[in-house]
This record gives structure tokens, sequence and C-alpha cells, in this order.
């Protein structure tokens, strides 16, 4: 049997480590003033999103 429950957890642990690498990403791109590092912790930020919005029914 397919362990459904796991994969859950294993998406919603995905989720969260993207939007809490994207969160810091984003401060430290905000308080060293670049753009790209902020840039790349707002992608990381809607990754997090997505797979959140895909893990839900």
């Amino acid at each position: 049997m397919a362990d459904f429950w796991g994969s859950d957890r294993r998406a919603r642990r995905i989720a969260y480590a993207l939007a809490v690498a994207g969160a810091c990403l984003i401060a430290w791109g905000g308080a060293v003033g670049s753009l790209w590092v902020m840039g790349v912790g707002v992608w990381l930020f809607i990754a997090a999103f997505l797979v959140d919005l895909i893990r839900r029914p």
C-alpha cells in the first residue's frame, strides 16, 4: 500500500523549507541591498506557495 500520509508530510516539509529559505534570503537581500538575492528569495517563496497549493486537494 502506498504511503499516502508520508508523502503529504514530505510535501509540507518541502513547502515550509522553501518558505523559510525564501524569507531569509529576502531579509538578507534587503539588509545588504542586493536585489538579485531578494529576487531568488521571492522565487523560493513563490515555489513554496505553489507546492502548498498543489499539495492541497
